[in-house]
């Protein structure tokens, strides 16, 4: 029988903390944890290593991982990155935790590692979650070679945080790596429930780029790029371009060319060149490539946040909840406003959280790299 427990606390002192969240998380358990997911902010600084000391000997088990977070959620609450911890636990279910280091040139091998692990091959059961250092491992080649190897696995996850000007941190056991890849597989009985929200809105009809080089769009739909770039963002926006990209986005659809809700990519704009109307994405373009602006909009994401809870349907087991840093209290306006939503939805299942630098999720069944996004994934007994 699979049972699971959640704890969050933020208290400063990092084996107070730990103490604190795992007794929690063992009050949904029977005994010793199988396994447990810790998330931990910067704000514990040198103590990391004591946190992670307290919390095994407290859970029982060395069947830890986690990483570090812009800010954690569980029962509730929300606590931003000055000092907040988050813990997972479960009883009942196979996991196998790892963490790869030395993978920077070598991403698409980490799958192959991970299914080596296995015992067994991939299932569609399997619930494998990636904790990736985003400033030093390539996220496409990494992603690539794990859909590869751990297809039909479900696969979720978030980029790890480097906030306070400190390393990113990668944990399994009492183990910490920075630049690694840290994560674990849940061999579930039934395959997971998993729910993508976003935060920006397509304000545009798909436009197709017909002129560009390397990642700068210099025309759409035979206009210069900018151009059109500026009429959207309207008003003072169009005139003050840095403050524009934090609010006016580009949208990528899915395989199928759609833009349906749950369904397409986000990213930054990357660079404007004012002087030949051009703007740039974060990857190379394609002349053909269709590409819609899309704004940031809280209200928007709140009624998507509660669309998406409500097509998820019953309390789950357990849940893990990869969150965008740039979504949370200063998007929404209001402190705690996710945590809330998920204990409404949801009520006291065991469920917790992590603001990362980027999110991993399915999107038309083909994991991805997600931004401003909130990836959701339930387990059932």
């Amino acid at each position: 029988m699979l049972r699971a427990g959640a704890g969050i606390s933020s208290t400063r002192e990092p084996r107070p903390a730990a103490e604190q969240a795992c007794e929690q998380a063992l009050a949904g358990l029977n005994g010793p944890a199988d396994g447990a997911v810790v998330f931990a902010t910067p704000g514990h600084g040198d103590g990391l290593p004591e946190l992670l000391d307290a919390a095994a000997v407290c859970l029982g088990t060395e069947n830890l991982v986690g990483a570090s977070s812009h800010g954690v959620l569980g029962r509730g609450l929300e606590s931003g990155p000055a000092a907040s911890l988050a813990v997972l636990a479960w009883q009942g279910i196979e996991t196998r935790t790892f963490l790869l280091g030395d993978l920077q040139g070598g991403e698409d091998l980490a799958g192959e590692e991970i299914a080596a692990r296995l015992g067994g091959a991939p299932r569609p059961e399997d619930l494998v979650v990636l904790l990736p250092d985003p400033r030093i491992l390539h996220a496409g080649d990494l992603l690539a070679g794990v859909r590869r190897a751990l297809a039909p696995a479900c696969i979720v996850g978030a980029g790890s945080a480097d906030a306070m000007g400190q390393p990113s941190q990668q944990w399994s056991g009492r183990k910490i790596e920075c630049g690694a890849l840290a994560g674990v597989v849940l061999r579930a009985r039934l395959p997971a429930r998993v729910g993508v929200t976003q935060a920006c809105r397509p304000v545009t009809d798909l436009l197709t780029v017909t002129r560009c080089r390397g990642h700068w769009i210099t025309e759409l739909e035979g206009r210069p790029a900018l151009d059109v770039y500026r009429e959207v963002a309207r008003g003072p926006l169009a005139d003050d371009l840095p403050r524009a990209a934090a609010f006016l986005l580009v949208a990528l659809p899915n395989a199928r060319g759609e833009l349906t809700p749950g369904a397409y990519r986000v990213r930054n704009v990357a660079g404007f060149a004012p002087e030949s109307r051009a703007f740039a994405l974060p990857h190379e373009v394609r002349p053909g490539d269709r590409i819609a602006l899309a704004l940031r909009e809280p209200e928007m994401a709140r009624e998507d946040l509660k669309a998406m809870l409500g097509n998820l349907g019953a309390p789950p087991s357990l849940g893990l909840y990869f969150n965008c840093c740039a979504r949370g209290a200063n998007f929404f306006g209001v402190a705690g406003l996710e945590a809330a939503y998920l204990e409404q939805a949801f009520g006291q299942a065991p469920l917790v959280g992590m603001f990362g630098s980027c999110e991993i999720g399915p999107i038309d069944e083909l994991t991805e790299l997600l931004t401003y996004t909130g990836v959701l994934a339930l387990l059932d007994d």
